[in-house]
């Protein structure tokens, strides 16, 4: 059997998106970066005056790029654990708990598709933007960098929400957890138990099953890159 459930349409349509963006962004800017100035300016006055600058290279001039590829990571990395087949065997014929939990990784696969790729994309935007400032050594990153940033943040929102929505409707069926599984009284650890996600104790929403080693990569991945990208990114753009 397989160990991955099969994509969505919209999530293959998602990572197609996304490796066009990084392709194009990367291309874009390495084709630019030989007539950009010798100091890249990094930060403007309330006149739009530069007034800090950092030495050019290649590595700071394809920061879009180094964070289009931390985005794709760590989305890539979310997907692929909703994705992975927690059991390879399977009945000719699904139990409702069984259904209900592939599409519900399915769809939240699907969600982190999307928001990958519209993040991504607009990583290309600032690209752009960079590489103008960067040449006029003047006038910021442009209105158009703040409209673009608007419009991801609403589709973001509709991408969410009607991601929020499907995994509500229908109510999920109910799921009996046994308290002695139940950790720290929100904590859900259970080795034996094939499903990643679990309906919490008590109220609506889910929570991890500590207990699967996918668990464990979900959140070692996202806390690594979440604390240690962005320093890196920011360092390399300083050019410490």
């Amino acid at each position: 059997m397989k160990r991955i459930y099969r994509p969505t349409s919209l999530t293959l349509f998602g990572v197609a998106t996304i490796i066009a963006a990084i392709a194009g962004t990367t291309g874009y800017i390495l084709g630019r970066a030989p007539a950009l100035p010798p100091v890249l300016p990094v930060h403007f006055d309330h006149e739009g005056i530069a007034d800090r600058f950092v030495r050019a290279s290649y590595a700071t001039a394809l920061v879009p790029v180094w964070i289009q590829l931390t985005l794709a990571t760590v989305f890539g990395t979310i997907a692929a654990v909703l994705l992975y087949r927690t059991q390879t065997r399977r009945s000719a014929v699904e139990d409702k708990v069984t259904r209900q939990e592939r599409e519900r990784m399915l769809m939240a696969a699907e969600a982190i598709s999307l928001l990958a790729a519209i993040w991504v994309t607009f990583q290309g935007l600032l690209a752009v933007r960079l590489i103008i400032m960067w040449q006029n050594l003047c006038c910021g990153l442009g209105d158009i960098y703040y409209q673009a940033l608007v419009v991801c943040i609403v589709l973001s929102a509709i991408v969410g929400i009607r991601a929020a929505v499907y995994l509500q409707y229908p109510k999920p069926v109910v799921r009996v957890t046994e308290d002695v599984h139940w950790k720290l009284s929100g904590v859900y650890f259970n080795p034996q138990d094939p499903s990643l996600f679990v309906p919490l104790r008590s109220g609506l929403g889910w929570t991890i099953n500590f207990g699967r080693p996918q668990a464990i990569l979900f959140l070692g991945v996202f806390l690594f890159v979440s604390i240690f990208a962005p320093v890196f990114i920011l360092r390399v753009l300083l050019g410490e």
